[in-house]
């Protein structure tokens, strides 16, 4: 008895441990699905690594005019000393040969450097603070673009699964509807044209059902891909287009003025004409003196015998103060040649940015007059599917009654199904041309 029950906790244990190492289904609304993207997308990740590594940038530069320290330790087995040659002091005519240095030799040392000034130590100061200041407009660039990403995934899931809904539903209807036309027609009140129509129908939903399942599969994916997530994960989305729509209405101020100093885009390449101006300011740098200062200091030790711990060993000391003034005079034209391109290479971000201007202002009034399309197509397409739904349904009743024929329902469902279609698919590019507009009019200055 004791021997089955160990059995029975060994089975309840091990299926225990099956059941918790399943995959966690997650749950996400849209604003749910951005916040886990924007911690979890890997290119916000990989954003995020290029801010670590520009300030780290700015340390390193900074790191250039701060005292800078070095030791040094040296030790020599002079196993095979040099050997000079002399002329002889007691032989006039010869020479003697003389082997120099001791067998051993230690030196310890330090020395210190301090930049007093540079122009360019300034500068390039300066650039490394402003490139740290573009990475991140680069990065909020970024992640306003991941943010559409997945929202517009979000809303290719919502909308393959609603037409898929309705495929279903028009289905499951239809084929219900010819299996009864069949014993109708079996009992010779129908003819077999009208059990071929139902059929034929069927079969078209069933391989619209099959298309719409694996295009539900690849926007998962897709979803999924935006969010940082495997394959493998569970996720179920708690918003439905509808409602999506109406927040997409009313999140929208149109009558808002369009400030293209506060577009991301156009803050990124302000960040980048900033720092182009400072290259052309560090490569003027390079006309100007440098003054560093430097101490040195080293105590040497030379033995005949390996005792440099013995308390007896000298240890001669020598040290040195410094003054470095280092001041540019010729260079064939080489700094200028630099100045040249640095300041061409400003002249052509002027240009890039007049052009980006008239950019922004034609994307966003193409934007809004898409949004302001989007919005009247959805209006006329959402009352174009509730009246073909009503005479979808009314045909259908007819048609069991037998007051119509099944190329009636043939007609009906497909303009019914086309009305669906059509709806959803204005949905979409409602909530699409909504994304693009508030993209364009998210403020990069201040979020």
């Amino acid at each position: 008895m004791k021997l089955n029950n160990i059995v029975l906790i060994s089975i309840l244990l091990l299926l225990a441990g099956r059941s918790g190492a399943q995959d966690t289904i997650r749950y996400f609304s849209l604003q749910e699905a951005v916040d886990y993207a924007m911690s979890n997308n890997y290119q916000v990740l990989i954003s995020e690594k290029s801010i670590e590594a520009a300030k780290a940038r700015v340390l390193e530069s900074t790191a250039i005019g701060l005292p800078q320290v070095d030791g040094i330790v040296s030790y020599s087995d002079n196993f095979s000393r040099p050997t000079f040659i002399f002329p002889s002091f007691t032989q006039p005519g010869k020479e003697m040969e003389i082997q120099m240095g001791t067998n051993y030799d230690a030196t310890l040392g330090a020395s210190l450097n301090q930049l007093i000034f540079s122009g360019q130590y300034i500068v390039g100061l300066k650039a490394a603070k402003k490139y740290l200041e573009k990475t991140s407009a680069d990065f909020f660039k970024n992640k306003l673009a991941v943010k559409q990403q997945v929202a517009e995934s979000y809303y290719n899931v919502l909308s393959t699964e609603a037409a898929l809904q309705i495929i279903d539903s028009s289905y499951f209807l239809t084929k219900k509807l010819a299996e009864e036309t069949k014993q109708i027609y079996e009992v010779g009140f129908a003819e077999d044209i009208d059990v071929d129509q139902l059929e034929l129908l069927v079969s078209d939903l069933e391989a619209s059902r099959v298309f719409l399942q694996n295009q539900r599969g690849i926007a998962y994916a897709f979803l999924k891909f935006y969010l940082g997530l495997s394959e493998n994960d569970s996720i179920v989305l708690t918003d439905d287009m509808q409602s999506l729509v109406e927040k997409s209405k009313n999140s929208l101020d149109l009558s808002k003025t369009f400030k293209y100093s506060q577009n991301a885009d156009f803050v990124s390449l302000n960040k980048q004409k900033e720092l182009t101006l400072l290259q052309v300011s560090l490569a003027k740098s390079a006309y100007m003196p440098t003054l560093a200062a430097r101490v040195n200091y080293q105590t040497q030790a030379q033995r005949n015998t390996w005792d440099f711990f013995s308390k007896e060993g000298k240890w001669y000391q020598s040290g040195a103060l410094g003054v470095t003034l280092d001041v540019p005079i010729f260079s064939s034209g080489q700094r200028k040649a630099k100045v040249t391109q640095a300041k061409v290479a400003f002249e052509q971000i002027e240009l890039s940015e007049r052009q980006l201007i008239t950019t922004l202002n034609l994307q966003y009034q193409t934007a809004r007059n898409e949004y302001l399309n989007a919005f009247q197509v959805y209006k006329n397409k959402n009352k174009a599917r509730k009246i073909a739904e009503k005479i979808y349904k009314k045909t259908s009743v007819k048609f069991t009654e037998g007051m119509s024929s099944s190329l009636d329902i043939l007609n009906t469902q497909t303009q019914y199904l086309n009305a669906e279609n059509d709806y959803i698919k204005a949905s979409l590019a409602l909530l699409k041309a909504g994304e693009e507009l508030k993209k364009l009019m998210t403020n990069a200055i201040n979020p």
